[in-house]
């Protein structure tokens, strides 16, 4: 261990690593210094670098790395078997790796990761965390219900809406750019909305879109039923300005859909509440342990839907059934992790928390 820490090169990442754990601690300062300063020029560069690429060059430097990591255990496990000296091998190999490590912590925390450290969208919009029970999340349920059966209306699709991935990409820049004039803080510099390369890969890891902190851009999975791009879609661009949290992007997401005028990306925003309003109340009904009554109020409420409305979510929830893949379950337990261990305690569960910064920023205005 004390060879190690003579590494004049591993004295320095860990120097590096325990300012960065430290720095993080204090949220005041990860807003302020952070996210009010570093993170936009760091995240402007990468767009205005990556953005103009039409194709998703984050979902190829994936590839290589993938393959170089690959490649390095090949090339370990020849060497191991040719080495002579096994023991320090194995050492100086333990001492390299601990290395790449604390460089990929490093890069990640500074790239993008420190925004998970962050005072959030709370503070900016200036309205109190309000804690939500059964009885208020049913009332939302129902009026979300009505809503979607207001838009649903104005949608002459018979089967499930679809929207074209370039009608998406258009009106989530025009949104950002309109609702930035009330908010600044959601302007978008050098827009970097992309299609994912490896869309099928999301049946066996569970995702539908994603932020990849490498290059800056934002991905959306095009497989999937089309009504759900739009609210995927903001979703992963406010991730680029810098909101970490699931439950805040989810939050921006219905700020942008809401704001709208495109009625594809209020139904859409909408149907996605209804299922996370769906989880939320789910929760509180276990930690309950009455489990029956929210089957039964379930029930009752899934009436207040329309036919359309209906059919739309049964087919959206036909078409998971049907692509899930059993991978999806340990890449959800992972995922669950990596989000515990970046401060969102309640891990995959926190997406539903979105209800609550609705609830409470409606209950603000």
């Amino acid at each position: 261990m004390m060879t190690f820490f003579k590494n004049k090169f591993t004295i320095v990442l860990v120097c590096i690593c325990l300012f960065i754990i430290f720095f993080e601690l204090n949220d005041v300062w990860v807003e302020n210094y952070y996210y009010g300063f570093f993170y936009p020029i760091i995240s402007n560069i990468q767009r205005f670098i990556f953005g103009w690429i039409p194709f998703s060059l984050g979902d190829v430097v994936y590839l290589i790395f993938i393959l170089s990591i690959i490649v390095l255990l090949m090339l370990f496990c020849r060497n191991l078997f040719r080495t002579a000296n096994k023991k320090s091998f194995l050492q100086k190999s333990v001492v390299k790796i601990i290395h790449a490590m604390m460089i990929l912590f490093i890069v990640f925390k500074l790239l993008w990761g420190l925004n998970y450290s962050r005072q959030g969208i709370i503070q900016q919009l200036h309205f109190t965390l309000k804690e939500t029970n059964t009885r208020t999340i049913e009332s939302f349920i129902e009026q979300l219900y009505f809503d979607a059966n207001n838009y649903r209306k104005q949608i002459t699709d018979t089967n499930l809406p679809a929207i074209s991935f370039k009608q998406v990409v258009d009106e989530t820049k025009k949104s950002y750019s309109t609702i930035s004039v009330q908010y600044p803080f959601l302007k978008v510099n050098h827009f970097a909305l992309k299609p994912n390369l490896y869309s099928g890969l999301g049946n066996y890891f569970g995702y539908t879109g994603y932020y990849n902190p490498i290059t800056g851009e934002a991905q959306v999975r095009t497989d999937i039923p089309q009504i759900l791009t739009p609210a995927i879609a903001c979703h992963e661009v406010a991730h680029q300005l810098g909101y970490a949290s699931e439950d805040e992007a989810n939050f921006i997401a219905y700020l942008l859909c809401n704001h709208s005028n495109n009625i594809y990306f209020k139904y859409a925003i909408t149907l996605e509440l209804i299922d996370y309003a769906y989880k939320k109340l789910m929760i509180l009904y276990l930690q309950e342990n009455n489990i029956k009554n929210y089957r039964f109020n379930k029930f009752m409420l899934d009436d207040c839907a329309s036919i359309l409305v209906k059919k739309d979510r049964r087919k959206i929830k036909d078409f998971f059934i049907k692509n899930r893949k059993d991978l999806s379950d340990i890449s959800s337990v992972m995922y669950d992790g990596y989000l515990k261990m970046n401060k969102e305690k309640e891990g995959v569960n926190s997406y539903s928390n979105v209800v609550d910064l609705v609830l409470s920023y409606e209950a603000s205005l």
